[in-house]
Parts: structure tokens; C-alpha cells; sequence
């Protein structure tokens, strides 16, 4: 994926700075997404994760960090009366969060992110996926994501052709002959194994 997709290969000179690894069963740490949040806001550029945000939450006005008993726990503003905690959105818009601040961290470095559909419905992965897509390319960063949901590579498939830019790699791991072999698809052979309904997990 972004940063310019598969071109990335083609930039021999290109040497990530930083990393952040997403594990699947990754553990909330509300201190660290307050950091990256706070990082954002004095950047002015709190606007970019809003924006972002907005694509499967359209409700969302703007977020604030506020300390709970001395925990610091990021608010949502969806036009009602009161801000109220990102997790009542729904554990969605959380991932979906801690996904984006890590990609704003890792600014021209690489986020890798294991089980990217977990916490995740099925209807929202195309927007899902456009989100990322938008934030990556905005901050140069590499995204790579461990999925076994067909449904989830139907998902990025669909969301990267709607795309002015097709930036979007799959790869599949098969052991053959008691060797692991990379089978890379890009737009034209994926579109084929999914019209056809062929297995590439």
C-alpha cells in the first residue's frame, strides 16, 4: 500500500525511519494514542485523523483529550449535547483510530498491522480501507496487513479500483515442496480471483 504503493520497490535509496508494529490482540494503551493524538493537535493537524475518522463515522465533529482520574481517554464530538468517550462509538472507530495515529507516528516509515479486520465489521472494511489508504498517502507511510478474511481482500480490492490510484499489493504465502513461496497479485489477476471466488487466503 501508500507510500505510492508498489513503486516502493522501485526506491532502492528508500530506508523506513521508523516502525510500529499492530499486534491482533493488541492491548488498549490509552496513554500512547493520547501522546500521538496530542503530537497531532500540535501540529495542527489533528484535522487529518478527523477527516479520516469521518469516513465510516460521519457523525464526528472533532476529538479532545480529557484525564479520567489521571487516565488520559480521547472524546468524540457527534453533535449531541455532550462530547462523549471514543469507545461508546463502538470498538470499530477505536481500531480503526489506534490504526491512524500509528500511521501519523510512523510518518515516511512503515506500520504493520496483524489481523487488520479484528474489531472490524465486514460492511465497513471498503470504507475501512479507503481511510487508510487516504492517511497513508497523506503521511508516506507503508502499510502492511495480515488478514484471514476473504472478505477483507474483496474489501481492498474494491475500495483501491474505485481509487484514482490502484497502490495495493497482495501477498500470498504457499508452501510448496516444503518451501514458502510469495505469490504476488496486483489489480488485473486479483480482479480475476475475485470474480471467479478463488480462495487467496
Amino acid at each position: 500500500m501508500p507510500r505510492g504503493g508498489p513503486s516502493i520497490y522501485k526506491e532502492r535509496n528508500w530506508i523506513p525511519q521508523i516502525g510500529i508494529y499492530l499486534a491482533s490482540n493488541h492491548v488498549k494503551n490509552t496513554k500512547v494514542i493520547a501522546e500521538r493524538f496530542g503530537n497531532l493537535e500540535v501540529k495542527k493537524a489533528e484535522n487529518d485523523i478527523i477527516k479520516m475518522l469521518q469516513i465510516i463515522a460521519h457523525d464526528l465533529n472533532r476529538l479532545a483529550v480529557r484525564l479520567t482520574a489521571g487516565i488520559p481517554t480521547i472524546y468524540a464530538d457527534i453533535g449531541i449535547e455532550k462530547m462523549i468517550p471514543l469507545p461508546l462509538m463502538g470498538d470499530g472507530i477505536a481500531r480503526l483510530l489506534r490504526i491512524a495515529l500509528a500511521i501519523t507516528d510512523a510518518s515516511k516509515g512503515i506500520v504493520l498491522i496483524d489481523e487488520i479486520e479484528n474489531g472490524l465489521h465486514y460492511t465497513i472494511m471498503k470504507n475501512v480501507w479507503k481511510a487508510i489508504a487516504y492517511i497513508a498517502r497523506k503521511y508516506s507511510c507503508q502499510v502492511f496487513a495480515t488478514t484471514h478474511s476473504r472478505e477483507c481482500i474483496q474489501a481492498a480490492h474494491e475500495a483501491f479500483t474505485e481509487d484514482k490510484k490502484y497502490d495495493f499489493l497482495l501477498h500470498r504465502l504457499e508452501l510448496l515442496e516444503g518451501e514458502i513461496n510469495n505469490v504476488v497479485y496486483d489489480q488485473e489477476p486479483l480482479e480475476a480471483v475475485v470474480k471467479a471466488k478463488f480462495e487467496v487466503r
